[in-house]
């Protein structure tokens, strides 16, 4: 985990390089490739999905300053759209409104100072009114990217909700056992996730078949997350809802077909995600070599964020630790210090050996 003086260092870097870069569709990832059907529309339901995740975690840090007066989780909540997110977001804000990309990077550093465990002089109100103004600016940041027919339009919304959700039942499962939480972190965000879901489908109308029986299910869903139920329990309902919820997708929007909102929903097996991690970090080679650091840091952040977090559980302890260490931070590290490129390789050459160890370990 980078320190807040890092991130900040990082974050100019970023934003300071991405003034220059024209940004280049042939180099999304692979994965947004496989993914899309209309490349925009499933570019808009990424971009919208991982807002909503930073007004979640700013719930979160809302949540644990004033009820349960803890610091710590709050600044980590504050800090966690800035560490993982900036990445995936940054591109298509700053080709909308670059001077919108500057102040709200700044809203967020400004929230995280507040939150932070150092600072004992925050006060609850204080906090409170950033909070607000951090999620506020984060609905225009989507309002400004997205175009206003697509976010009225009932396949875009689905398609977020269900992406959330799964988001969400990954970061539960991590963080609950035995019906305890193992990982307050994880169960938190887990949480916070599902509340976003609920949220977006409580606001779109539109989304008319099997209303009520949808409604009650999140209540459930709500209501078991708070009993700290197993991962078993939840994942179902979790389904019953993404299955109710594609009863309402059209092939007629403002496009999003069928397909799309339905590719979400689509289980892939951790072999699956392994082998988008090595496309993936393959492209960071390329991009990098041609002094695109903007790109690489996306794509080593996809590579991180949307497969290696699946394959976590699954591969063991000390596997994920050793991908997480390399993957998510001294890659990225590397990327925005603009180290030479053979440290890159080396450092891909690493990934690509514990990504052996984690296929065999798979293997029955």
């Amino acid at each position: 985990m980078f320190t807040n003086i890092q991130s900040k260092l990082i974050l100019t870097l970023v934003v300071a390089v991405i003034s220059s870069v024209t940004y280049n569709a042939n180099l999304l990832p692979i994965f947004a490739q496989e993914n899309s059907t209309q490349t925009n529309e499933t570019n808009y339901v990424n971009f919208r999905s991982n807002i909503e995740q930073i007004i979640g975690h700013i719930e979160k840090a809302e949540e644990n300053m004033n009820n349960n007066n803890n610091n710590t989780l709050a600044y980590t909540h504050t800090t966690h759209p800035i560490d993982e997110v900036v990445g995936l977001i940054t591109i298509p804000l700053n080709n909308t409104d670059s001077k919108l990309n500057d102040t709200y990077f700044n809203e967020l550093y400004s929230l995280s100072n507040l939150a932070s465990p150092s600072n004992n002089s925050t006060t609850k109100e204080e906090f409170r009114k950033q909070a607000q103004g951090s999620k506020d600016l984060s609905n225009k940041v989507i309002a400004t990217v997205i175009p206003a027919k697509t976010l009225n339009d009932t396949n875009h919304n689905i398609t977020v909700i269900q992406d959330l959700l799964m988001t969400s039942q990954e970061e539960y499962t991590e963080g609950v056992k035995d019906g305890k939480i193992i990982m307050v972190l994880e169960y938190q965000d887990g949480s916070a996730f599902m509340n976003r879901a609920n949220d977006i489908f409580n606001n779109t109308e539109s989304i008319t078949t099997e209303r009520n029986e949808i409604s009650t299910l999140f209540d459930n869903l709500t209501s078991s997350v708070q009993q700290q139920k197993e991962p078993f329990e939840i994942t179902p309902i979790i389904e019953e809802i993404n299955h109710e919820l594609s009863e309402s997708l059209t092939n007629t929007g403002n496009g999003t077909s069928t397909t799309a909102g339905l590719a979400i929903t689509e289980e892939k097996s951790p072999q699956d995600y392994i082998s988008n991690i090595r496309l993936l970090i393959d492209q960071v080679i390329s991009v990098y070599s041609a002094n695109d650091t903007v790109k690489a840091n996306e794509v080593a952040t996809t590579a991180y964020l949307d497969n290696f977090e699946h394959i976590e559980a699954p591969i063991g302890e000390e596997l994920s630790d050793q991908g997480e260490e390399l993957l998510r931070e001294r890659l990225r590290e590397q990327i925005n210090s603009n180290a030479p490129l053979e440290n890159i390789t080396q450092t891909i050459n690493e990934i690509n050996m514990v990504l052996d160890e984690a296929q065999t370990s798979l293997t029955p």
